[in-house]
């Protein structure tokens, strides 16, 4: 057998289909996991690392006082599976294998899941022959190349990425365990530091503090407004800025007719086609069509993936001569672009264009296969488009410019103006996403007199720098050497999920800060770049073969021990630096009842926002659970309660911008107040005045507390709190109520939950119980189909009668017994024979009656006589001794009543029948063998 192992489940199918031509591919599930067969190959995917590096036993222990922070950097680490289903299907088919092809992405990460691939095929099959396919591309003509002609496994390629999973874990681990215990942060709130995370992390926070240091400068631009028939035209000085105001004013007085023409200059600007995408100038071209870094390599992972582009992690920027450029425009025909890619071929320039960066691993980003609209839908398409033109632009004629610059006098004060008319569109044709602004002067000739309309003195000021989009840090981060093109979106996607930064462009939170601080002033090694592009240009030299894997990862720790010597001798003073900075992350502002700071609270599950003066002040107010995200302040404030804005932020979805917490409180307790019969706007305003804005509070105070709150009667505070009781009573069984049309009912488009209950209140259903009475229709209008309407009701039934008998009385174990036996209902006990149900139930007669009579008492129903165990049984046997019954006719005439001979020969064989369904001749019979 030839097993094949590609990177991802996706990639197998793929390369299954391609290989196997015209035979029909075998899919097979093994588990969870596919594989692919035909003819004697069987292609496998993995899930990228199926394995990973971690420490030795033993160093789980954060505070261990043996195992501390620093031994992590000489800790020994194992490979231990992440994925066992995947890897113990690897080795079960490697042991059938003569022949082992190693098909994953053809970089440093894939060479390295290539080489894990390989152990644990050596690892059962010693002897069997591996080798490698490399491609740039998942289509039939690459695929099949890739096959024909197979390589040898990269090891020092490998080796790089396995000393830089080691480095990484050493630095990420050992750095993260000392500022998160030096700050006392744990669980969910641990500190990460990182090798790379750290300095691009540096880089966002010194240029906020740039933006924040930053002094502006006040300059003044000068400017005219005249025209030529009828065509306004705006010259500006030739100074360019004033800054000397004085300068400028006389400027402006000196500015007066008449406006000669004293020069006029034509030319011609060639308007280069761009260069073709590396992975950085990709990113940086898709952030201008609104995706994020992150989001943009997902996508154009899946289109490689799917066989739409090339592979999206390269460095190069020249198209290698064995691309063939022709077959890749033929390929791309029949579809969106063939106005477009018939224009190119008519007017293809000789020599494709190219960039600074030449590499041999991977050509440029570039299409491989056609594709339709329709079939990727909006963002896809929208990425697969942007790859597709810039690859038409790349072999499209430079663009051409006509310039005019023209002179003017302005009684001694020099002005200048100039145009620009697009020529030659050439690329610009077939790559719209850099806007071409023409500005077409009138044609002037010198000695001509122009009027002056308008001088325009303006004042401005220069600004401070911008913050980094994430586009503009990965251009940054690779002038740096800060990661690699397959990492650097990805560091940046982990200093959002960790609330380091936020926003977009990027500025760093609180905490981010404060991490950063600390480690500046007193670790700066981990905040500059140069220690880890030494490292990165180091295992460069791994991939050469210039470098070992032990020499780099040994040079490493020697690193991060000097970092350690520092970071020892100042611990204390690191940790409180973080611990005073990150207190202010979660403060949102004074308490309005003391003063004192009010504070984001999270405790599992739930998270709140509390006063730190607690227990004396016991002010607080309730936020969503943490399921919905996690709060955090933003820089915004509330301008009536001097609050920071609230939002929670859950990864995977748009974050839920709370606004003020406070307006937020009040708002969405101000409904349930106008609950209480008795509640007025003016009361509302004395509450509020007082810092009261719940039921909750109103129901849990005491009379007194709230006449000296209100200014009200005893009584009326008596009953306000009556009213606030019964209004939390509502709001719980509305609560409860949503809570179970959520596990029931499934969300979907146009039909939220929060508009069915509110769609359901209108109709007057607020609980279980009045849901469990609702006809079906009512549910249907509410938006509920009827199907979940169905198993909504039903649930509400049931749901409320086990409730019923649970208040009648029933025990929780006996409960348990009648449900199973099908007796659900208070209605089942009141008028279902007492035989009937202990022989459902299995439960003594007795005890039967005992919780029939506690039934029908709380019902106010009559209680039936009491069948003692020894009369059923001795009725039973009277029952069976009968020519024709069994113990099923037995079971079918308890339904009735009927219990022994005397109930049977008593019974009216009509009114049974229709009980029991045994026919009226046999009942007949067994009436008439007992007279």
């Amino acid at each position: 057998m030839h097993l094949i192992i590609a990177e991802k489940n996706i990639s197998a199918n793929r390369i299954a289909q391609i290989l196997a031509g015209n035979e029909k591919v075998r899919a097979v599930k093994e588990g969870s996991v596919t594989t692919y067969s035909f003819d004697t190959k069987t292609v496998v995917g993995l899930k990228g690392h199926v394995v990973e590096v971690d420490f030795e036993p033993g160093y789980t222990n954060w505070r261990s006082e043996v195992h501390t922070p620093r031994s992590l950097i000489d800790a020994g680490t194992v490979k231990k599976p992440t994925e066992k289903k995947i890897v113990n299907l690897i080795q079960k088919l490697s042991k059938k294998a003569d022949l082992v092809t190693i098909a994953t992405d053809y970089d440093t990460e894939g060479e390295l899941i290539g080489k894990e691939a390989y152990e644990l095929v050596r690892a059962v099959n010693p002897t069997v022959r591996i080798n490698r396919a490399r491609f740039s591309a998942i289509t039939p003509a690459e695929i099949r190349s890739a096959f024909e002609s197979p390589a040898d496994l990269d090891f020092a390629l490998a080796a790089a990425g396995e000393a830089r999973q080691t480095v990484d874990l050493m630095w990420g681990a050992s750095l993260t365990r000392f500022i998160s215990l030096a700050a006392r942060r744990g669980g969910k709130n641990i500190l990460s530091v990182g090798r790379v995370q750290s300095p691009t992390l540096a880089m966002i926070v010194d240029r906020e503090r740039e933006i924040e240091n930053f002094v502006p400068q006040t300059y003044w631009m000068l400017s005219l407004a005249t025209e030529k028939d009828g065509v306004p035209v705006e010259a500006r000085h030739t100074a360019g800025r004033f800054t000397d105001h004085d300068a400028a004013l006389a400027a402006e007085a000196g500015t007066k007719e008449p406006l000669v023409v004293t020069d006029v200059k034509e030319g011609q600007k060639t308007d280069r086609a761009p260069t073709p995408f590396d992975t950085t100038a990709f990113i940086v071209a898709a952030s201008r069509l609104g995706l994020s870094a992150a989001n943009a390599m997902r996508i154009a992972e899946d289109l490689y993936m799917n066989g739409y582009i090339s592979y999206p992690r390269t460095d190069n920027t020249v198209y290698p001569k064995s691309l063939n450029l022709n077959g890749i425009l033929e390929a791309l025909r029949g579809g969106a672009f063939d106005a477009d890619i018939a224009w190119v071929q008519q007017h293809r320039r000789p020599v494709p264009t190219r960039g600074k960066k030449e590499s041999t691993d991977h050509p440029p980003i570039h299409p491989t296969g056609a594709a339709a609209r329709e079939a990727l839908g909006s963002d896809r398409w929208k990425v697969y488009e942007l790859v597709v033109r810039r690859f038409l632009a790349t072999l499209s004629p430079d663009a051409t410019w006509a310039t005019t610059k023209c002179l003017f006098d302005a009684s001694g004060e020099p002005y200048t103006a100039t145009g620009g008319r697009l020529v030659s569109a050439g690329w610009r044709r077939v790559y719209p996403y850099s806007e071409a602004k023409e500005n077409i002067l009138p044609a002037f000739s010198p000695g001509e007199r122009l009027p002056i309309k308008s001088v325009n003195l303006e004042e401005k000021q220069t600004q401070p720098p911008a913050r980094y989009s994430q586009s503009r840090l990965i251009q940054v981060m690779e002038e740096l050497g800060l990661g690699t093109k397959s990492t650097r979106h990805e560091v940046i996607g982990k200093l959002v999920s960790r609330r380091y930064v936020e926003g977009n462009p990027l500025r760093p939170t609180l905490v981010g800060r404060a991490v950063t601080e600390a480690l500046d002033n007193h670790a700066e090694t981990i905040t500059e770049p140069e220690m880890t592009r030494t490292l990165e240009e180091h295992m460069q030299l791994i991939k050469q073969k210039q470098r070992s894997h032990k020499d780099v990862v040994n040079e490493s720790r020697e690193m991060l021990h000097r970092v350690f010597d520092k970071l020892e001798e100042h611990e204390k003073e690191i940790g409180e630096e973080i611990m005073e900075q990150t207190a202010e992350e979660h403060t949102v502002g004074p308490c309005p009842v003391c003063g004192r700071d009010l504070r984001i609270r999270h405790l599992g599950a739930s998270q709140f926002i509390g006063c730190t003066g607690y227990p004396e002040c016991r002010f607080n107010i309730s936020l969503p659970g943490s399921i919905w995200g996690r709060a955090i302040r933003t820089e915004e404030t509330c301008p009536e309660h001097g609050l920071s804005h609230v939002r929670l932020i859950r990864k995977g979805s748009p974050p839920w911008t709370i606004g003020c917490p406070l307006c937020s409180h009040i708002a969405s307790n101000v409904e349930a107040l106008r609950m209480m019969p008795s509640m007025t706007d003016e009361l509302v305003q004395r509450l509020h005045a007082r810092h009261i804005y719940t039921v909750s509070e109103i129901a849990g105070m005491q009379p007194g507390n709230l006449t000296d709150a209100l200014g009200v009667g005893s009584d009326e505070a008596g009953r306000l709190i009556e009213e606030a009781k019964d209004a939390l009573d509502i709001l719980r069984r509305r609560s409860e109520l949503r809570k179970f049309i959520r596990k029931i009912v499934p969300p979907r488009k146009g039909r939220s939950h929060a508009k069915i209950n509110k769609n359901l209140l209108e109709q007057g259903i607020g609980d279980i119980s009045a849901l469990s009475r609702a006809d079906p229709a009512v549910l249907k209008k509410a938006g509920i189909g009827d199907a979940a309407a169905t198993e909504l009701l039903e649930a509400a039934r049931a749901l409320c009668n086990e409730r019923t008998l649970r208040e009648a009385g029933v025990p929780a174990v006996s409960l348990k017994k009648y449900l199973a036996g099908e007796v659900g209902s208070p209605d089942d006990f009141c008028y279902l024979p007492i035989p009937y149900l202990s022989s459902k139930t299995a439960i003594n007669p007795e005890t039967v009656h005992k919780h029939v009579d506690m039934v029908c008492r709380y019902l106010g129903r009559p209680t039936p006589a009491k069948v003692t165990k020894a009369a059923l049984e001795r009725g039973r046997e009277e029952l069976l001794a009968i020519p024709g019954i069994g113990e099923a006719t037995v079971e079918r005439l308890y339904l009735a009543g009927i219990y022994n001979a005397a109930t049977l020969r008593e019974a009216d064989a009509e009114a049974v029948s229709s009980i029991t369904g045994i026919p009226k001749a046999r009942l007949h019979d067994y009436i008439s063998h007992l007279k």
